[in-house]
């Protein structure tokens, strides 16, 4: 079994030391989230991945909007300019 600790408003996973958003137990997870403030919340990864995650940003290039995952790194994502420099 997996959790993940997430932001309540914005539904973004909080990531852990080694990169991971993925925790063993409910308890890691509730320890975690206790740590960061009543903004966070936990969930199993089933239910986390259920919730309709994304968001909308406007590609840098052709100013088109578009939606992607809220979790989307800025080196993948066409409205940051990390993406259109590499």
């Amino acid at each position: 079994m997996s959790y993940v600790v997430y932001n309540k408003q914005t539904f973004r996973a909080v990531r852990k030391g080694d990169g991971s958003i993925y925790y063993k137990s409910i308890g890691a997870a509730r320890r975690a989230a206790g740590k960061l403030g009543d903004e966070y919340c936990t969930a199993h990864v089933d239910c986390y991945n259920k919730l309709d995650k994304t968001v909308e940003r406007v590609n840098l290039m052709t100013g088109k909007k578009y939606r992607e995952d809220v979790n989307t790194p800025l080196c993948c994502s066409p409205a940051s300019e990390t993406y259109w420099s590499m």
